[in-house]
């Protein structure tokens, strides 16, 4: 019979796949309320509707930009802390998520600075 295979390995892909995801779409929702507020300011470069757009398509692209950097932080973390106890691997995958995130944000705040 094969020894188990532990379950860390996907734990850590799945939690930074997933809280990456849902914090990139808390973010992007609340940027979207906010927008009418963000884009026409005192002092905006552009006040018109164009320049939400591009804002938008930024953080669409940005948001999978996250996503695909969760997905390969995840794997690299995954495999290369394989036969970790169960509490590292949400671990790693939290701090993913973490620092993820934080870029994105970043990325939205110099964003909305720009426009």
């Amino acid at each position: 019979m094969a020894p188990a295979r532990p379950a860390a390995n996907p734990l850590t892909l799945l939690i930074a796949f997933c809280g990456t995801a849902a914090g990139v779409l808390v973010l992007f929702s609340a940027q979207s309320a906010l927008a009418p507020v963000l884009t026409g300011g005192p002092g905006s470069v552009c006040s018109t509707p164009e320049c939400a757009i591009g804002a938008g398509v930024w953080l669409i692209f940005g948001g999978f930009a996250a996503l695909c950097a969760s997905v390969v932080a995840g794997v690299v973390l995954a495999l290369r802390n394989r036969g970790g106890p169960l509490r590292d691997a949400v671990r790693r995958g939290l701090l993913v998520v973490l620092w993820c995130v934080l870029a994105y944000l970043v990325e939205s705040i110099v964003l909305w600075i720009l426009v």
